[in-house]
Protein backbone atom coordinates (compact mmCIF):
# COMPACT_ATOMS: atom_id res chain seq x y z
CA UNK A 1 0.00 0.00 0.00
CA UNK A 2 1.31 3.35 -0.85
CA UNK A 3 0.74 6.31 1.34
CA UNK A 4 0.72 10.15 0.65
CA UNK A 5 2.04 12.19 3.91
CA UNK A 6 2.28 15.73 3.93
CA UNK A 7 5.26 17.89 5.13
CA UNK A 8 5.59 18.49 9.26
CA UNK A 9 4.22 15.45 10.67
CA UNK A 10 5.63 12.16 12.46
CA UNK A 11 4.60 9.89 9.91
CA UNK A 12 3.57 7.27 12.51
CA UNK A 13 0.75 10.34 14.15
CA UNK A 14 -0.22 11.10 10.71
CA UNK A 15 -0.63 7.25 9.62
CA UNK A 16 -2.62 6.50 12.65
CA UNK A 17 -5.12 9.86 11.61
CA UNK A 18 -5.88 8.02 9.01
CA UNK A 19 -6.74 4.89 10.41
CA UNK A 20 -3.34 3.18 9.49
CA UNK A 21 -1.46 1.91 11.58
CA UNK A 22 1.53 0.07 11.38
CA UNK A 23 3.36 -2.72 13.87
CA UNK A 24 5.04 -0.40 16.62
CA UNK A 25 5.95 -3.31 19.59
CA UNK A 26 8.72 -1.59 20.86
CA UNK A 27 6.13 1.50 21.65
CA UNK A 28 7.65 3.56 18.76
CA UNK A 29 11.35 3.38 20.44
CA UNK A 30 12.98 1.82 16.92
CA UNK A 31 13.90 -1.26 19.02
CA UNK A 32 12.03 -3.52 17.18
CA UNK A 33 11.74 -2.82 13.29
CA UNK A 34 8.54 -4.42 12.50
CA UNK A 35 7.44 -0.70 11.78
CA UNK A 36 10.10 -0.93 8.37
CA UNK A 37 8.65 1.20 5.63
CA UNK A 38 9.64 2.03 2.27
CA UNK A 39 9.82 6.05 0.81
CA UNK A 40 9.31 5.60 -2.58
CA UNK A 41 9.38 9.19 -3.07
CA UNK A 42 10.83 12.26 -1.50
CA UNK A 43 13.40 12.43 1.32
CA UNK A 44 13.84 10.98 5.02
CA UNK A 45 16.85 11.50 7.22
CA UNK A 46 18.69 8.05 7.97
CA UNK A 47 19.11 7.82 11.72
CA UNK A 48 21.09 5.53 14.18
CA UNK A 49 18.09 3.58 14.70
CA UNK A 50 17.82 2.80 10.85
CA UNK A 51 21.36 2.31 10.65
CA UNK A 52 21.03 -0.48 13.00
CA UNK A 53 18.51 -2.63 11.62
CA UNK A 54 18.65 -1.51 7.50
CA UNK A 55 22.41 -2.16 5.22
CA UNK A 56 23.44 0.06 3.78
CA UNK A 57 21.82 -0.97 0.29
CA UNK A 58 18.83 -0.92 1.89
CA UNK A 59 18.92 2.85 3.27
CA UNK A 60 19.66 3.39 -0.67
CA UNK A 61 16.52 1.95 -1.40
CA UNK A 62 13.99 4.41 1.24
CA UNK A 63 14.29 1.63 3.82
CA UNK A 64 12.85 3.12 7.82
CA UNK A 65 11.45 2.85 10.54
CA UNK A 66 8.36 4.00 10.34
CA UNK A 67 7.88 5.02 13.80
CA UNK A 68 11.25 6.80 13.56
CA UNK A 69 10.37 9.12 10.33
CA UNK A 70 9.46 12.83 10.90
CA UNK A 71 8.38 14.20 6.99
CA UNK A 72 10.49 16.93 6.37
CA UNK A 73 9.10 17.39 3.20
CA UNK A 74 6.30 15.54 1.19
CA UNK A 75 6.30 12.20 1.07
CA UNK A 76 5.20 8.66 -0.36
CA UNK A 77 5.51 5.84 1.85
CA UNK A 78 5.49 2.16 0.88
CA UNK A 79 3.86 0.00 3.68
CA UNK A 80 4.43 -3.28 3.39
CA UNK A 81 3.20 -4.83 6.72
Amino acid sequence: MQIQCPANVRLEEYLLSQGIHILTACGGRGNCAKCAVRVAAGKAAVNTMDRVWFTPAQLAEGWRLGCQVYAREPLTVEITS
